[in-house]
């Protein structure tokens, strides 16, 4: 008579079947990725192209980086604040 009736194991890394989750990308990734942004982005280029004044207003909007950077700092700032409350 045999010591063991137990039939040999067989390490296996997935099983048929199963869905393994799929590791999530950094935001900058999806970002790149959302189609919806590129269709945007192409639309607000030919306007710019198609209309002068949306280009001069884009030109008067680059020259005033100081406030865009003055905003993102605040933004910045205030989700800071929002997290050291939580």
């Amino acid at each position: 008579m045999s010591k063991q009736q137990d039939p040999k194991w067989e390490v296996v890394d997935e099983l048929p079947g199963e869905k393994q989750p799929q590791a999530k990308g950094g935001w900058l990734q999806s970002l790149f990725k959302n189609k919806t942004l590129w269709i945007g982005l192409l639309v607000g280029a030919a306007a710019v192209i198609v209309f002068p004044i949306l280009r001069v207003m884009l030109q008067n909007a680059l020259r005033a980086w100081w406030i865009w950077l003055g905003l993102a700092l605040y933004w910045v700032w205030r989700r800071a604040q929002r997290s050291a409350k939580k």
